[in-house]
């Protein structure tokens, strides 16, 4: 039996619907474990090359070069190693953690995010040096993931920027669309500059898909696709905050040749986890409720949208990223855990919520939290003072006293936040 997702699955378990939910939750890491999607979805038969379906061939390619950043890219780029090592001249990936299992073979940096470093800078230099490397008659392979908007950084004035712009958007409580536009035109490898640099060779993005709603030109800021946005439209995001004129901006290439032999495929995405999970919990007797379009609205609006779906019986799915503003003097826990503190005041006697994040890190060493009616009993019993928790977002150390913080370590994979509510026939 495959070891759990969640360490402290058991005692979390209390009852048969949070066991339930805890079971539908892994499924979802099931779903994005990067070595099992490259092994269902890209295969090698002899010179040919299929990814999702669609067949390459290796032979008109001098060499071929593997490249790979973003978390759970370590993962990925081991497994496509192992696919392609015969052919493989160079392989170079940036991930938060790097696999002991990792290839010798393969040059593998530990970044930093969600802030970038200096350790940052140096593994993207290395990046540079291949795409320098790589000429007309060579394949690059580029493994994109969610958070490699902070682990592909070129210079220390692009980290900077990329520290202040991450810490002002926190403050005023800009979208991650937003953010990743202005991104796009603060960085040297982002918004299609990557596919520039790697030109003349022939490119395949991979793409892990963090951004739900279908749009994977937004993953780690688009460094292998066309960038539609401009620096006026950047300009203007950060004019809507407060923030003009405080950041050096440049124009994306909107050149089409440098996009004309890249080819970008989605290996996976929010959308896929959820459409697993849904599909479990129909196995356990739920109807399954899976709610489009992604949410990326305040903690009260995303709540309403999840709440208006549920009824009896029913697992209501949804993802994105719930809108924080996190004050100076703020606690600790993230987006996930903030979501399961702001749910408790609505939830029923019957209802389990869950708000996870896909890479088992809610701005924590922990996923999120999993909630209901008892949570809040137990709280009151142990007197703690759940509106000063929310007003200083303080959402880590509640659950760490009520027992309902989700510990799963580390996951090599990133696909956004994943939120559902179970509402049980019965109180539980």
């Amino acid at each position: 039996m495959r070891p759990h997702w969640i360490k402290n699955f058991d005692a979390l378990a209390t009852s048969g619907v949070r066991r339930d939910a805890l079971r539908i939750l892994e499924a979802g890491y099931d779903s994005i474990d990067p070595a099992e999607v490259l092994r269902t979805k890209v295969s090698v038969s002899g010179a040919s090359l299929t990814i999702r379906e669609r067949s390459f061939d290796l032979k008109p390619f001098k060499n071929v070069f593997l490249v790979g950043f973003g978390k759970g890219s370590c993962a990925a780029v081991s497994e496509l190693y192992s696919l392609l090592k015969a052919r493989i001249k160079k392989s170079v990936v940036i991930d938060k953690t790097v696999l002991t299992t990792c290839p010798a073979e393969v040059e593998a940096f530990v970044g930093t995010h969600p802030l970038p470093s200096e350790a940052n800078v140096d593994a993207t230099k290395v990046v540079l040096g291949l795409a320098e490397d790589a000429g007309e008659d060579d394949l690059v392979l580029v493994v994109v993931g969610g958070g490699g908007s902070a682990l592909l950084c070129a210079s220390l004035e692009e980290r900077d920027q990329e520290m202040r712009l991450f810490e002002k958007c926190e403050e005023v409580g800009a979208t991650i669309q937003e953010m990743n536009t202005v991104r796009k035109h603060l960085s040297s490898l982002k918004g299609g500059r990557l596919a520039r640099a790697l030109y003349p060779a022939t490119v395949i993005g991979l793409i892990f898909s963090d951004i739900v709603g279908g749009h994977p030109e937004e993953v780690a800021s688009g460094p292998t696709y066309r960038d539609t946005s401009t620096a006026e439209d950047a300009n203007a995001i950060l004019e809507r905050y407060g923030l003009g004129g405080t950041f050096t901006l440049e124009e994306t290439p909107k050149e089409q040749k440098y996009f004309e032999r890249v080819t970008n495929i989605v290996l996976v995405s929010n959308e896929d986890s959820r459409e697993h999970m849904a599909e479990i919990a129909r196995t356990m007797g739920y109807e399954s409720i899976v709610i489009a379009e992604p949410l990326y609205a305040s903690a009260e609006e995303t709540l309403e949208s999840i709440r208006a779906h549920a009824k009896p019986g029913r697992a209501v799915f949804a993802g994105g990223e719930v809108r924080v503003r996190v004050p100076k003097d703020h606690g600790n826990g993230g987006r996930c855990e903030m979501l399961a503190l702001d749910s408790l005041s609505s939830l029923g006697p019957q209802d389990v919520f869950v708000a996870a994040a896909s890479d088992g890190s809610d701005n924590s060493d922990r996923a999120g939290a999993i909630v209901g009616k008892s949570t809040l009993e137990r709280g009151t019993a142990l007197q703690i003072d759940f509106s000063a928790a929310r007003a200083h977002a303080d959402a880590l150390s509640v659950f760490a006293k009520t027992g309902d913080e989700i510990i799963t370590g580390p996951v090599q994979a990133n696909v956004s936040d994943w939120y559902f509510l179970i509402t049980s026939h019965e109180p539980v």
